[in-house]
């Protein structure tokens, strides 16, 4: 009778557990919320559900059980509970995974975990438990008082001589009768910071200088913003100010200008930079980009002249009815980093006086960038951009759609087939040196980058053309463009 009863109760589990599920797969909040308070269910399942749709149903439990509710739904609860776990001081560990989530999407090139990350900074400094400094004992050698015992004193004492006089510390061997010390093996009690703020303190800063280039001024604003409470100098936050330092010192070691962090300064505040490098007698400038309008649904791409071509710094976005996805089927996913396509609809997709960049191009490119084991430090985007091509890490989809490294990697048609029939793409990572030449199923869904086939200069004297490719080398027109790098993500 036991046993039956037993199996009832975990069919009738089951059963409970199902039905929650349908419920948050058809969005039926009101039924999910009433299992949830009834304690019918097993598990926490998220399911689509929006953050605040999740909070709605799952609060009690969030609450209740930060860390397990994390794991089971971490996009609902980072961005829909994530400040108030931080405000938890028993929640540090699901306030530590959330911290590490938003650090790496925004880092990534993520604009709603930068601004979500100022609410859970806010939350979490708050939180004296999370942020005092914790006590490490640290083994050393220290000068510690002689016993009193008058035997053991006097060998201390004379101990004391020989080690002060080994050291060639006149003070302490004249010290060493009136106050006698010595050098002994010890372990003391030092005060450090706690994990938890050594993270928040080096992910803003790093996020500054990590993220694409685009965001990096929404991490400068965070460092801003909570440069007191985390112990960060005001000379340390990127500025205008910040800039003429940077200038000032490369002036005085008599070295070249970095590209990349020029690329970065520029995308915040061009006219002025430029003016500051100009002051100072430097050739290089900020980049100067054209623009192609694709006449089929009027999305604007900036265009950049490197070594002859005149590549889309952006990823295509034109939406192919078969043959071309958003990363996740999400659009939000399309509008920052492009669409997604099969081989077949890659050699097709860009727009009439555009092509798909070749197999021959991109070993031009690598070239130019130093080959390629090294080149993706100066095309990706997270502010080691030197050609101001931007490399933006919109993952890849297989066959049936299902998409993976969003953020990490980037992949790009040729329109190359090797013998196997197999189509040639490139592969980068937000982390690594190297671009990668790799063969995939052409039925995948990769990034495509367009080359304008630029027959004549343009006759509007205001579209002027760099002389050299490079920041790094000069840039050396002007624009009457200013620079708005696009919005793209990068960031393992």
């Amino acid at each position: 009778m036991k046993k039956i009863l037993l199996v009832l109760a975990m069919a009738s589990c089951v059963f409970a557990q199902d039905a929650l599920r349908t419920a948050i797969d058809e969005k039926n909040l009101a039924v999910a919320k009433k299992m949830v308070k009834s304690g019918e269910i097993e598990e926490i399942y998220c399911g689509n559900l929006s953050p605040k749709e999740a909070v709605t149903v799952y609060e009690k439990l969030f609450k209740q059980l930060p860390l397990e509710s994390f794991n089971a739904c971490p996009n609902q609860f980072t961005y829909g509970y994530g400040d108030k776990a931080c405000g938890n001081p028993k929640a540090l560990e699901a306030c530590t995974e959330v911290l590490t989530k938003l650090f790496t999407e925004g880092t990534a090139g993520n604009t709603e975990a930068i601004d979500a990350l100022g609410k859970v900074l806010k939350s979490a400094l708050k939180t004296k438990d999370f942020i005092k400094p914790v006590k490490e004992m640290v083994d050393t050698t220290a000068w510690m008082p002689c016993p009193k015992k008058a035997a053991d004193k006097v060998a201390c004492i004379e101990q004391c001589k020989a080690q002060a006089d080994s050291l060639k510390d006149t003070t302490r061997l004249a010290a060493c009768e009136t106050k006698p010390e010595h050098y002994v093996d010890t372990s003391l009690s030092v005060s450090k910071p706690s994990p938890l703020f050594v993270m928040m303190q080096e992910g803003v800063v790093n996020g500054y200088w990590k993220s694409p280039a685009a965001v990096a001024l929404k991490f400068a604003d965070l460092m801003k913003a909570n440069a007191k409470a985390l112990a960060i100098a005001d000379t340390a936050i990127p500025s205008i100010k910040y800039v003429e330092r940077w200038a000032d010192k490369h002036q005085a070691d008599s070295t070249a200008l970095p590209g990349g962090e020029l690329f970065r300064f520029c995308t915040a505040w061009e006219q002025k930079v430029n003016e500051i490098v100009a002051a100072r007698g430097f050739e290089a400038r900020c980049p100067v980009f054209e623009k192609f309008e694709d006449p089929r649904d009027k999305q604007v791409y900036k265009v950049k002249e490197i070594g002859g071509l005149h590549w889309f710094v952006e990823n295509l976005n034109f939406a192919v009815d078969s043959g071309s996805i958003c990363y996740d089927q999400e659009p939000k996913n399309c509008e920052k980093f492009g669409r997604l396509y099969t081989q077949e609809v890659a050699k097709t997709a860009c727009p009439e006086g555009t092509r798909l960049a070749t197999d021959e191009d991109w070993k031009a490119l690598e070239e130019l960038a130093g080959g390629s084991s090294v080149a993706a430090e100066k095309l990706r985007s997270n502010g080691s951009d030197d050609y101001a091509f931007t490399v933006m890490f919109g993952g890849h989809a297989n066959k049936s759609g299902f998409s993976n490294v969003l953020g990490e990697g980037a992949y790009f048609w040729t329109e190359k087939l090797d013998d196997d029939n197999r189509g040639v793409a490139r592969s980068m990572f937000s982390s690594d040196k190297d671009v990668a030449t790799i063969t995939v199923d052409p039925k995948f869904y990769l990034s495509v980058r367009c080359i304008h086939e630029v027959v004549a200069a343009p006759a509007d004297s205001t579209q002027v053309q760099a002389a050299d490719s490079t920041v790094a080398e000069g840039v050396v027109a002007d624009s009457a463009e200013a620079l708005s790098a696009p919005d793209s993500t990068a960031g393992k």
